[in-house]
């Protein structure tokens, strides 16, 4: 059921603003906490901003405006963005403002209202305003990538606050962080926000930890900004490595995480299948040994290949015992058995506990900890999570998820894809989601569909799309369990709805 590996997708363009401001000679940067029923990210604090538009794309060539220089797409994104999520504006004569109502209602509203706010001067746009102070590119965990470049705009003494926009706003309130008070809260789990935002933040910190101030680190990184990959921080002691592995789409990569906030770290299925992915995992080894860090065990969450990799490979490049379960261990052909209720202890005040949450697949568990839980391939963020006909149980599968969505966790971190910030949601979509599955297959039987091709085709009439291979694999996973459930009855080939007398 694996496929060769693929590209990601190229990513899009897109502009986030770092606004700061000078107050009692501290410097303050400025948040919006998104709103708890946004798709991406919600309750998490961001900096404005968003992807370019058809109509900064119209802007960035019209040379009449910029007098025949050029002026880059998401410098234009960026302003637009500022003026509909703050209010935030430049006016023609230079000042920045909080643009009126009925000003912003026309940039909000989209189209071409925002071609014509810059062309009637009524907002203008400097790129000398701004300072690109890094550049953060999605890795490929979903097939949305953004190539997301962050400006600085110092507002100076100002006092201008932002203003919520007429209408649903991305944003349910905004705050005045110091960059220090933001990155402590965040360690401690009291303020939630995505790896760009992170490792961006502790580079500001970072500086001023070594005497500067958050202004000057900003300066700092304007001079010298922080291009090409990062650490990728899911939460505090969750550090994850996107994989190349020969995994389902629309999938390309499996999550390898590191677990620790001290020097032993805990590494989970570092899928080496080939020489690329060997490079990724050893780079990363090699910087953590500068730091004094080591990775002390090896965890597989199940057997299967696009997990475990090549043994052969893995063992070259890590010098650690491998843990998993019975049928783990089986496939790998070494290692320490773990069951319910293990504890990874790594001395950091922050263990991870065994949960054996089977389904996809014989064996497989997930690990619990306070940040919350790492979910192996019970649910994803990208696609659907398949429970193969072969050696998964669509009975267990249904009581892991139910178990899950029982301890109700923070936060979800998925094999494949990226962090689930609100877990409750996606395991619930799941289930329901499996069990319209479920429903579909008993009324394909019940109208009198007897074998699988007649099934399938009738319980994903709904799904066209879907590879008639999957199709059939999973529905006849709903019929195992159907049967067990004695709802359905089979000769091997043909099944029926049981004799009710």
């Amino acid at each position: 059921m694996h496929q060769p590996t693929r590209r990601p997708n190229d990513p899009k363009k897109a502009s986030s603003a770092v606004v700061t401001r000078t107050k009692n000679g501290i410097t303050e940067m400025l948040m919006g906490l998104r709103h708890p029923d946004v798709p991406t990210f919600p309750d998490f604090w961001s900096f404005p901003g968003g992807g370019v538009s058809k109509e900064d794309r119209i802007l960035a060539s019209a040379g009449d405006i910029w007098k025949d220089s050029s002026v880059d797409v998401s410098i234009i994104a960026l302003f637009r963005e500022l003026a509909e999520e703050t209010g935030f504006a430049l006016d023609p004569g230079g000042s920045w403002k909080i643009i009126g109502p009925e000003l912003r209602s026309s940039i909000c509203s989209g189209g071409e209202a925002w071609i014509e706010c810059i062309e009637n001067s009524r907002v203008s746009i400097n790129p000398e305003e701004i300072s690109l102070v890094t550049e953060r590119t999605t890795p490929p965990l979903a097939p949305l990538r953004y190539s997301n470049r962050f400006y600085h705009l110092h507002l100076g003494d100002s006092m201008l606050e932002p203003q919520q926009p007429p209408g649903r706003s991305e944003f349910t309130e905004f705050k005045w962080w110091r960059p220090d008070d933001l990155l402590r809260s965040w360690e401690i789990g009291a303020a939630r926000m995505a790896p760009p935002q992170v490792t961006f933040v502790r580079d500001v910190v970072q500086y001023m930890k070594e005497g500067g101030s958050a202004l000057d680190s900003l300066r700092e990184l304007e001079r010298k900004p922080r291009l090409g990959k990062h650490k990728i921080e899911f939460a505090p002691g969750v550090e994850c490595l996107p994989i190349p592995t020969e995994t389902l789409p629309p999938s390309t990569h499996t999550n390898c995480f590191l677990l620790g906030r001290g020097k032993d770290l805990l590494i989970v299925d570092p899928a080496v299948q080939n020489d690329e992915a060997a490079g990724i995992i050893q780079h990363r080894l090699k910087s953590l040994a500068r730091d004094g860090m080591k990775v002390v065990g090896i965890l597989y969450t199940h057997r299967h290949p696009d997990h475990v990799g090549n043994q052969s490979m893995i063992s070259k490049l890590i010098d650690a015992p491998s843990y998993g379960t019975k049928e783990t261990l089986a496939e790998i052909g070494h290692g320490l058995e773990v069951s319910e209720g293990y504890v990874f202890d790594l001395g950091d005040g922050h263990p991870w506990e065994v949960l054996e949450t089977p389904g996809h697949c014989p064996g497989m568990i997930s690990l619990h900890a306070d940040v919350g839980i790492l979910s192996a391939d019970n649910v994803t963020m990208v696609g659907t999570i398949l429970v193969p006909s072969e050696d998964g149980s669509m009975a267990e599968y249904f009581r892991s998820l139910d178990r899950l969505l029982d301890l109700d966790p923070n936060l979800l971190f998925p094999s494949h894809g990226p962090v689930c910030a609100a877990p409750h949601r996606l395991l619930q979509r799941t289930h329901k989601h499996r069990m319209e599955r479920h429903a579909r297959v008993l009324d394909a039987v019940r109208s009198g569909c007897k074998s699988l091709d007649e099934i399938a085709s009738f319980a994903y009439k709904d799904a066209p799309g879907a590879p008639i291979g999957l199709a059939r694999d999973q529905s006849l996973s709903h019929l195992i369990c159907l049967e067990e459930e004695g709802l359905i009855a089979s000769d091997g080939n043909l099944y029926t709805i049981p004799d009710e007398n």
